[in-house]
């Protein structure tokens, strides 16, 4: 009988090993650093729905200087997560293909402090803006700025450095943000502030945008359409179970993150 059960276990520990060796590898470049606004993709990983499908994923934290579009074309990362200036991309012989859009509203806006005095988009003309150079060329935040005749070259661009607070101490004038997440962050410190939100300006389009390269969904299209599904499935979840999604993300992502950002990207998604 000891035998038996011995032999049982042996069976379901040579096939759990099997079962990983038959994983497929791929990978997906995040737009930005770990948080809430990849809700989905991380509850498609911890709740097992990309291993459902034969795929073992890879998050990537977006590091400065990474150009997502050229990583997934030369197949760096199987998949990204990008600006809507990937449509651009796309349009200018870029060689991939767009799958989801993940937000189909953009929470992406520009921020300014009361105290600094730029109240307005013309007071932006000779600031410094903070800002990822891909955010910067996406169509909403360009038709704001150009709706009130500022061009790029009117601003100096900072490249990120992932905290508002970035904007509190001085270091920019103004600071790209999610309204869903640095905005938050400043009210925490009772700190008064400016919004300029391109669709305030009657300026929207989706954000987060799922792609992949031409190559791969040529090669791999079962792959692409088992990852869309387990993606929209994670993302799914997440809706369902905010509060679970929370603690997992706390305790397995990220940490001192506030629910406040899910309730808006629920609205968003």
């Amino acid at each position: 009988m000891k035998i038996r059960y011995l032999v049982w276990i042996c069976l379901l520990f040579y096939s759990s090993i099997l079962n990983a060796k038959d994983l497929q590898n791929i990978s997906v470049q995040l737009l930005w650093k770990h948080q809430f606004e990849f809700a989905g993709f991380y509850m498609a990983k911890y709740k097992g729905f990309y291993k459902d499908v034969g795929l073992k994923v890879q998050l990537k934290e977006y590091k400065r200087g990474i150009d997502i579009t050229k990583d997934v074309e030369k197949g760096k990362s199987t998949f990204g997560v990008a600006y809507p200036k990937i449509v651009l991309d796309r349009s200018n012989g870029a060689k991939v293909v767009l799958l989801n859009a993940i937000f189909q509203s953009s929470p992406h806006i520009l921020v300014t402090l009361k105290s600094s005095g730029i109240n307005q988009i013309k007071d932006f003309k000779n600031k410094k803006i903070m800002i990822d150079k891909d955010a910067i060329k996406t169509a909403p935040l360009l038709s704001m700025l150009y709706s009130k005749n500022i061009k790029l070259s009117d601003m100096k661009r900072i490249d990120p450095h992932f905290h508002i607070e970035d904007l509190v101490e001085g270091k920019t004038d103004i600071s790209s943000a999610y309204m869903s997440n640095e905005l938050y962050k400043l009210d925490d410190l009772g700190i008064k502030y400016n919004i300029f939100d391109p669709k305030e300006y009657g300026f929207d389009f989706y954000n987060d945008i799922l792609f992949t390269s031409e190559k791969f969904t040529k090669n791999h299209p079962v792959v692409v359409d088992n990852f869309q599904k387990a993606t929209i499935k994670g993302w799914n979840y997440a809706f369902s179970h905010i509060d679970e999604t929370i603690k997992v993300i706390e305790k397995n992502i990220i940490h001192n993150i506030n629910q406040k950002e899910y309730y808006y990207m629920k609205q968003t998604h």
